[in-house]
């Protein structure tokens, strides 16, 4: 109200391994955190038994309500992560 953008919170999300694939948990999380655009925080943390890969993401002030799934949906269409997908969303035909 006096200029300041709102705090952006923490997004969860969880990405689940649908089939296998090339990319193991650990090497599937590296490639995901690595395409974070500049001045996104993040958090991770793997499954023990590498089926799950939870992520807290955190754009920038002033981003729009899906940029963080937007972000990741672009992600997730590098062939190397398509045994990935992320929980509670429906697989694409």
């Amino acid at each position: 109200m006096n200029g300041v953008d709102e705090a952006v919170e923490f997004q969860d999300l969880v990405l689940v391994r649908k089939a296998a694939g090339d990319a193991p948990a650990a090497t599937a999380v590296i490639r995901v955190l690595g395409t974070l655009p500049e001045g996104w925080g993040h958090d991770w943390r793997l499954d023990e038994d590498g089926g799950r890969i939870h992520l807290r993401i955190r754009p920038p002030s002033g981003s729009g309500p899906g940029v963080v799934r937007g972000w990741l949906a672009g992600v997730l269409e590098d062939p190397a992560l398509w045994a990935w997908g992320v929980e509670g969303a429906e697989s694409g035909g």
